[in-house]
């Protein structure tokens, strides 16, 4: 409803000024035209009569077009309304799914919070059923903090002009990376021997980008299947692909992947929460590179980030 108004403003708005616009015209013709007129030279009552006639035929034309555009520009300022709300009206569809899906994924560890809280007060425990209680407390508490992050990250993203940068190799991040994995998934990383290429970055963001497309691999592939790093230069970009032979997606999921909160389908919604890729993206502007996509159905998928050499 407010947007719709806000349209029909607009497009009053627009025709307005239109309107105004065409009418001081017509009427800059039709003085111009009859002050340029000069009577004296007229020879007789016929000149005359005849100039007359084609200023009357003159007023007719203007205001006969005038009419029709009183008709038409209401449409067309409409259209043209439309046409500007367009973009407005999806950043605020935009904006409202964002704070929906920021909602429920807050809503979840904090449901399971105040349950564990309700519980230990429900009655007198042992110190072990306390322990436990605070445990998972501490387990929901600490996916708040991570939520938490995740949305700071994609908030400032490229604005924040207060993150170090230095030069480093590429392996190194990898490796870094590769640390912070569980013992289980780590043993399921392949590394191609590294090319010894330098960039300039964050360390812990581009750490944090590979371990985000890591467990993204290891997640959404085979028990038991191998990931794949390889690092290889192209053009003046170092290029970190990351590579699976899961489920792989289809093209419209392959465009909707690095939307915030989005899930590939309702099987995947108990694990993670959607901002892995977006944080990816984010943090490869932030750095002046680039993500790919590359996945087949079926066949599995391929995460590249390119990050500028260093100079």
């Amino acid at each position: 409803m407010i947007f719709r108004r806000a349209k029909l403003r607009l497009a009053l708005s627009y025709a307005a000024v239109q309107l105004l616009l065409f009418a001081a015209f017509g009427l800059g013709i039709y003085a111009y035209v009859t002050t340029a007129f000069d009577y004296d030279v007229a020879e007789g009552d016929s000149a005359v009569a005849t100039a007359e006639a084609g200023f009357s035929t003159l007023r007719t034309g203007i205001i006969a077009v005038y009419v029709a555009l009183v008709i038409v520009i209401p449409v067309t300022s409409y259209l043209l309304a439309s046409l500007a709300m367009r973009p407005i009206l999806a950043s605020f569809e935009a904006q409202q799914r964002f704070i929906d899906d920021a909602s429920h994924e807050f809503r979840t560890p904090l449901s399971a919070l105040q349950a564990q809280l309700e519980l230990g007060l429900s009655r007198h425990r042992t110190t072990p059923e306390y322990r436990t209680i605070l445990g998972h407390s501490l387990h929901s508490t600490a996916q708040l903090n991570e939520i938490l992050d995740d949305l700071l990250v994609l908030s400032r993203g490229a604005h924040d002009t207060n993150i170090a940068m230095r030069e480093i190799e590429v392996s190194s991040i990898i490796s870094e990376a590769v640390e912070q994995l569980a013992p289980g998934d780590a043993a399921r990383v392949l590394q191609e021997d590294p090319t010894d290429l330098v960039i300039t970055a964050a360390p812990s963001m581009l750490t944090r980008t590979v371990v985000n497309l890591l467990t993204n691999a290891l997640r959404y592939s085979p028990r038991g299947s191998l990931v794949t790093v390889s690092v290889s230069k192209r053009g003046g970009f170092a290029r970190i692909s990351i590579e699976d032979h899961g489920s792989g997606m289809t093209r419209q999921q392959r465009e909707l992947a690095f939307d915030r909160f989005w899930r590939a389908d309702t099987s995947r919604a108990s694990e993670g929460r959607g901002l892995g890729l977006s944080i990816v993206r984010e943090i490869a502007n932030l750095h002046g590179g680039r993500v790919e996509l590359d996945s087949e159905l079926g066949v599995g998928t391929t995460a590249s980030v390119e990050i500028p050499l260093s100079r």
